[in-house]
Parts: structure tokens; C-alpha cells; sequence
């Protein structure tokens, strides 16, 4: 385990666009349309998390200098949320897991934009979202991430939500703690609580 986060440290340092002056486990996407919380051990990485461009990177809390214990699933996800409207696209789960097995949809999961290099491992498709494993030979997201991904597409507050979670490459995920992994983040991505209306009382 110490050698899986000395890495995953390495991974971050990459990573890192601004010195990470501030940690959470929560952040507001979408101008406040979509919450991010991230699971037990997670925490927002301020470094490499882009806001004003509504993405944000989860990493265990132990990596970015928070004295909390190692999550039992080490891995890296990325959440991205789309413009208003957007989510009408996964509004029909069904339609979205069909095209995203196309080489116009397996094009949008890979930065190789090339069909033959993604291989379509599972699929699944339940109340406004899609979910699908899969490999890519192209290049990662970052440098020293594995070829095998989850990821999943939701809606949620009228916004197309994007979750994807990989391990290392020199301590991968595998297909049970991968998905377990995402479906976590995907329980903590949630429109925010509405205020709760109070009856003015009788005079």
C-alpha cells in the first residue's frame, strides 16, 4: 500500500497545475446546479481540479497532505458536468448505452479517437444513468494511470454528469473494486438539497 500511494503522489505531482492550497471532500459544479461529494478517504484535488471549467478531480485525501486513512480502493476519478439542458442526452439511458457502443460513441470515451483502440468490457443502464467498463490503448488522462476505465454518464439537475475512475498502472484496479469505486463517487454526485419550506407560525 505505501508503494501504491509513493505512486500515486507521483501521478498527482503530474497532475498539478496550481499549488494545492485548500482540500475538501465537496465542491459545487454547474454554478451550484450539481453537488460533489467525494467518498470516504477522497478529497477534491484543488491542483488539478479546474472549476470554472465545472470539472474537478477526486484523489485519496492521504495524497494531497490530509492526515486521513488510505481509502481500501486506491484510484483517481474525474467529474465533469455539462452545460444546462445537457442532460437530456442521458435522459434515455437506453439510447445513450447503445450509441456509446458505436465507433462514433467509443470515440468519445478514448483520446485516441479511434475506435479499434477501446474494448467494450460491460454496459449498464438504469434510471438516468449508463455506466461502461472498458479498455483504451490510447494515451491515459494522466501519465502512470492504467488502460482500464469505468465510467458513467448521469442526469442530474438537467446536466449531463461524466464520472471516470482508473487506477494506477502499476497497481490497476480490477473490475470489482473499479466499479465499486464509481458507483461511491456516483452516489456522492447529487442536485443540492432544496430548502425545506416553513409555514409561517399562527398568530
Amino acid at each position: 500500500m505505501i508503494r501504491v500511494i509513493g505512486v500515486l503522489f507521483g501521478v498527482l505531482a503530474m497532475a498539478a497545475c496550481t499549488p494545492v492550497d485548500q482540500v475538501t471532500r465537496s465542491v459545487s459544479l454547474g454554478q451550484g446546479a450539481v453537488i460533489a461529494t467525494a467518498p470516504a478517504g477522497y478529497c477534491v484535488d484543488p491542483g488539478s481540479s479546474q472549476l470554472a471549467n465545472d470539472f474537478a478531480m477526486l484523489a485519496p485525501c492521504a495524497t494531497l497532505g490530509q492526515s486521513i486513512a488510505t481509502p481500501d480502493i486506491v484510484g483517481i476519478a474525474t467529474i465533469q458536468v455539462g452545460p444546462s439542458d445537457s442532460g437530456r442526452i442521458a435522459a434515455d439511458e437506453l439510447v445513450l448505452r447503445d450509441f456509446l457502443i458505436t465507433d462514433d460513441g467509443v470515440r468519445l470515451l478514448t483520446k485516441a479517437n479511434n475506435p479499434d483502440a477501446v474494448n467494450v468490457l460491460s454496459t449498464q443502464a438504469f434510471n438516468d444513468r449508463v455506466m461502461i467498463h472498458f479498455t483504451d490503448q490510447g494515451p491515459p488522462p494522466l501519465d502512470g494511470l492504467q488502460r482500464e476505465e469505468w465510467r458513467a454518464f448521469a442526469n442530474i439537475n438537467g446536466r449531463l454528469v461524466t464520472i471516470a475512475v482508473r487506477g494506477l498502472a502499476a497497481a490497476p484496479l480490477q473490475d470489482g473494486p473499479g466499479a465499486t469505486l464509481l458507483k461511491q463517487i456516483l452516489a456522492g454526485v447529487q442536485a443540492p438539497p432544496t430548502e425545506a419550506t416553513v409555514s409561517p407560525a399562527e398568530s
